[in-house]
């Protein structure tokens, strides 16, 4: 047996022990290495995001709280002059902004939320039935345009709030009173906002400018941002068959589900109404909406009362949304 030489000797350093690995289970040990390295990575990174996610949920959550104390406190003084700028600005600003967070409509803040809501609202109405300018809310409307652009900001607010009140809204297992005040005098604040002949402030000289206004308060109801329609739809299909023949015991109970209902469907008929639908614009593709989330709902006209049936059959309401049957048609064909 020969010897190679000394010069051309391979020495393992692996030791005696050592067995060889083949190619294939080499590059399938450096691809779990690799693919481990990657978990780790994404893992890392996950953490980090769920954490800063909670980090921003808990100072949101904490100063919504806090905002909330101080506007209680706040609406508790006593002697307070309640001119438009004050409610825009001390009242309606944080208001908006506890209100639309979510810790707000947990259950533990459930009722302080619904008596927020019922104080704030309230003041608002009066103020649109004040005569004096200097104290409706709804005079900035006609103002100079950064207060317009204010007043649309927060009714474009304020009717996002009522719509989605209008949902959480279940005829068929509400039996708390402060619901049904809730969700009847957010109806009669959106209907209010949506009319400005409510208003009683307004005069020959800026109506004109009231009616701009309320017109793009109304292109907000069909955009799918207000959510109107939705929980339009969510509101009718909780009512049931069995409201319009159903024995009620109470006949405030009976008025207040009347009332929004018939909110309800008024502020689903608005943008039909507009100077512009009049004109055969259609707002934001609200007759789309109408069409497919209201005149789908099952049994529609067995759950609605009979005296607003009209309202939903009318000509200028049934014809923007027939028409979108008969372009679907012709593209299909």
């Amino acid at each position: 047996m020969s010897v190679p030489p000394a010069g051309k000797r391979q020495v393992s350093l692996r030791g005696s022990s050592a067995k060889e690995i083949t190619r294939d289970a080499l590059l399938q040990k450096v691809s779990e290495e690799r693919q481990l390295r990657s978990h780790l990575r994404r893992a890392a990174a996950a953490a980090f995001s769920i954490q800063r996610i909670w980090r921003r949920y808990h100072v949101i959550r904490m100063v919504s709280e806090q905002l909330h104390e101080d506007w209680e406190l706040l609406m508790n003084q006593p002697n307070i002059d309640l001119t438009t700028q004050w409610i825009s600005k001390k009242m309606l600003r944080p208001f908006l902004f506890f209100i639309t967070q979510p810790s707000s409509w947990y259950i533990g803040q459930w009722s302080k939320t619904v008596e927020s809501i019922l104080t704030c609202f309230k003041i608002i109405l009066n103020s649109i039935n004040s005569m004096d300018a200097r104290k409706n809310f709804c005079s900035f409307a006609v103002g100079i345009p950064e207060e317009r652009s204010i007043w649309l900001y927060q009714a474009k607010k304020l009717i996002s709030l009522c719509s989605s009140i209008l949902a959480r809204y279940d005829h068929s297992c509400c039996k708390d009173g402060s619901i049904v005040d809730m969700t009847a005098i957010a109806m009669r604040l959106a209907v209010s906002l949506t009319d400005c002949k409510t208003w009683k402030s307004l005069n020959s000289e800026n109506t004109s400018a009231a009616d701009a206004s309320v017109q793009s308060l109304i292109e907000f109801i069909g955009t799918c941002q207000s959510g109107m329609y939705n929980c339009v739809r969510q509101y009718i299909k909780s009512l049931g068959p069995h409201v319009t023949s159903a024995k009620k015991s109470s006949a405030t109970a009976t008025d207040d589900d009347f009332l929004i209902t018939a909110s309800a469907v008024t502020l689903a008929l608005r943008p039909f109404d507009s100077k512009k639908a009049k004109g055969g614009v259609d707002l934001n593709g609200a007759s789309k909406k109408y069409f497919t989330l209201i005149l789908t709902i099952p049994d529609l006209c067995k759950r609605m009362p009979p005296l607003l049936l009209p309202a939903l059959k009318h000509f200028s309401v049934l014809q923007p949304s027939l028409n979108i049957l008969l372009v679907a048609a012709d593209l299909q064909g």
